[in-house]
């Protein structure tokens, strides 16, 4: 890795929202069903050791605390404010909280614009005043936020969080509240948790920046709904993959999940594909439902991430086993190689009927001493990463022994252990002791395989964090080289000069105006040649036939000039003339998207394109290392590169095309659309053959 990457380190400003040492709860209330009720009881149950400081325009004390009619009234210095008060009001108490320089504040209160216009005015009226006085706000719309470290419970949850080294970020205080009952049944901790709600004006950028300093949190996990940000999310996700694994549940994959979004907090999702290759390109983890968010939780606050992907099964029937070799395998996990030693004492002190060999089959009549001598010697096997654990209530199975003898080896080893005891009430009452244990228990064996695998990609994901940090730093110091602004849609010849400014190849290209001068254009050419309309106003030629291929003689080149001028008229400004070249169609593309930037497109032309599909991407900017892999990682790759008696294309040189393409959106972010199709990679070159910028 190169460690000359230096990320900026500042005093993170959100420190007070964790660490306050004076509280004010606006909405504080006496009436127990009330959540300013709960609030103000979550901050004191909990031993903060801060001030509170309740206000309320009828009560004067609430919990045996002095109440206060406004925060201007509150002589002491408040870190941190608290608002759940009806929508209506909020935004004339956060005046008065700008007035008495309160800097950070929570608003718990619904009725902004998860509800539509008349809430989206409102938020828009609470940015201001935002703005105006340099508060930073959690929410609206929110639950609050919970804090280990610092046992503060500044939310309306039902109790509080475990201490733990997971940082938990959510856009769903309902989800929020599922994951915290769930948690305390499994016993999962977390460092900080934070409900952001409608995400006024700190985001899951701010977060993640703050979670990337903070020594307390080992690994993140997030329910985003959309992200605010895309350029910078991508650069401050990055920087946190780098030291430590976030993994993300983004819904939004269908039309109906984007409408309900909407309706919930207001988000807009960004494309799907676009949010697939940012995460990617960043180092995201991504997850697809709760299930996996629960067991990525469940695993994430017992190990930390593989240090590789080589996996021991251990069971007492070989279907599970079997099964759970085709689980590893379908996420890029590997049957580990057990060393000889290993292989030796299993031999030694195993029936002869058992598979000594990975997954190790200890068969149907095996107690706990056999399980028990099994992995003890998996836990010492350096060629073992991880161990999924997998018993089946049988006749002899003594299932509470070898669960005492699991939860006692598990804690002399730091080797991740994933056990699922497969069954129903023969297993039960066990399962509820070793859920209270430091193993991580799943209901099935497939789940161990899948959280192993993504605790696996975390790890390969921090070299690509690196890189992608690496690549934007370079892109930061070569991007301002071409200062001038393209402010009209450029013409054909514009385009291709503006290409082979950025080392592009272009194919050579005459402007004719006439009959004769397209014959001489095409004799100084050489036939074959290529004819194509040239006009400010039709931006599509294949849309009106302006595009004729392989001409051969003078007289064919008279021919489509007349035909052309008489069907398009006064709307031709002339005709350009290319030669025909011989090679494989490439089509290369950049389209702007107004969150994440210009999404880059490279495929193979005609019906790889358009039946199949087959393309790839990636977000401005990428260098040739990034290009060689978008080219690699399409299905047709083996055409480029020689299928049978198919010519060997010059892969290097469409990766250097790729990469001037980069250069030129980043350098150009007023181009909204750029189609280079087609691109006519040869054995030696590739040339472009056609373009399309549009402003």
């Amino acid at each position: 890795m190169n460690k000359k990457i230096k990320i900026e380190k500042r005093k993170n400003s959100l420190d007070n929202f964790f660490n306050p040492k004076s509280i004010a709860i606006i909405g504080a209330s006496s009436d127990r069903e009330k959540l300013g009720y709960g609030i103000l009881k979550n901050i004191m149950d909990y031993n903060y050791k801060g001030k509170v400081f309740p206000v309320n325009l009828k009560s004067r004390k609430i919990l045996g605390l002095k109440v206060y009619n406004s925060v201007l009234d509150i002589k002491d210095k408040i870190d941190l404010a608290i608002i759940v008060i009806p929508a209506k009001a909020v935004n004339c108490v956060l005046e008065k909280c700008g007035k008495a320089k309160i800097k950070n504040v929570i608003i718990i209160s619904a009725g902004f614009k998860e509800i539509g216009n008349d809430g989206v005015v409102m938020e828009n009226e609470m940015k201001k005043i935002a703005e105006k006085y340099k508060i930073k706000i959690i929410g609206p719309n929110c639950l609050g936020i919970l804090d280990s470290v610092n046992n503060l419970n500044a939310s309306f949850a039902n109790g509080m969080v475990k201490k733990g080294s997971i940082g938990f970020i959510s856009q769903s205080g309902a989800l929020c509240s599922a994951m915290l009952d769930w948690a305390s049944l499994n016993e999962v901790g977390f460092s900080r948790f934070i409900s952001l709600g409608n995400k006024a004006n700190i985001t899951e950028i701010e977060m993640l920046e703050f979670f990337k300093n903070d020594k307390k949190t080992k690994a993140v996990l997030a329910y985003l709904e959309n992200i605010t940000d895309g350029k910078k999310f991508m650069k401050v996700a990055a920087e946190l993959v780098k030291i430590k694994p976030l993994i993300i549940l983004k819904p939004g994959k269908s039309k109906a999940s984007q409408k309900a979004m909407a309706s919930h907090t207001g988000a807009l999702a960004s494309g799907e594909e676009i949010i697939k290759i940012a995460f990617r390109q960043a180092g995201i983890v991504r997850i697809d439902n709760i299930e996996e968010l629960f067991n990525s939780a469940k695993f994430l606050s017992r190990y930390g991430c593989l240090k590789n992907n080589r996996i021991a099964i251990i069971t007492n029937a070989g279907g599970p086993g079997v099964i759970c070799a085709d689980d590893l395998k379908k996420n890029n996990l590997k049957l580990a190689s057990l060393n000889k030693k290993t292989i030796t004492i299993f031999k030694k002190n195993l029936p002869p009927t058992a598979a000594v060999n990975n997954p190790i089959d200890v068969i149907g009549d095996a107690k706990a001493d056999r399980y028990k001598i099994v992995l003890e010697t998996l836990l010492s096997d350096k060629n073992v990463d991880g161990i999924i654990f997998i018993l089946t209530p049988q006749r002899v199975t003594e299932v509470e022994k070898t669960a005492n003898d699991l939860i006692a080896l598990s804690k002399e080893k730091s080797k991740p252990i994933l056990v699922s005891f497969i069954g129903g009430c023969s297993v039960e009452k066990v399962l509820q002791k070793l859920s209270k244990s430091s193993l991580a228990i799943y209901n099935y064996p497939s789940q161990s395989a899948f959280v192993l695998g993504k605790s696996w990609q975390s790890q390969q994901f921090q070299k690509t964090a690196w890189d992608y940090l690496r690549m934007i730093k370079k892109n930061a110091a070569t991007k301002n080289k071409d200062k001038k602004t393209l402010k009209n849609n450029p013409d054909f010849i514009e385009s291709l000069n503006i290409l082979k400014s950025y080392k592009i190849p272009i194919a050579e290209s005459l402007l004719v105006n006439s009959s004769d001068e397209a014959t001489e254009a095409a004799r100084k050419i050489k036939y074959p040649v290529a004819m194509k309309i040239f006009s400010s106003e039709i931006s599509h030629k294949t849309e009106v036939r302006g595009v004729k291929i392989n001409i051969k003689n003078d007289a064919e080149v008279e021919k489509y000039f007349k035909e052309s001028y008489k069907e398009l008229g006064s709307k031709l400004e002339g005709m350009i003339i290319q030669p025909m070249i011989k090679g494989t169609e490439i089509i290369l593309g950049a389209k702007k998207d107004g969150n994440f930037g210009h999404l880059i497109m490279f495929g193979l032309g005609g019906i790889y394109t358009e039946i199949i599909k087959d393309i790839s991407f990636r977000l401005a900017p990428i260098d040739k290392n990034e290009a060689l892999k978008m080219i690699r990682e399409i299905k047709s790759f083996r055409i480029l590169n020689g299928y049978r008696n198919l010519p060997k294309i010059n892969i290097d040189s469409i990766a250097n095309s790729l990469v001037g393409l980069s250069n030129l959106i980043s350098a150009h972010p007023e181009i909204k659309e750029l189609d280079l199709n087609p691109l006519i990679a040869t054995e030696k070159e590739c040339f472009a053959v056609d373009v399309r910028i549009e402003i």
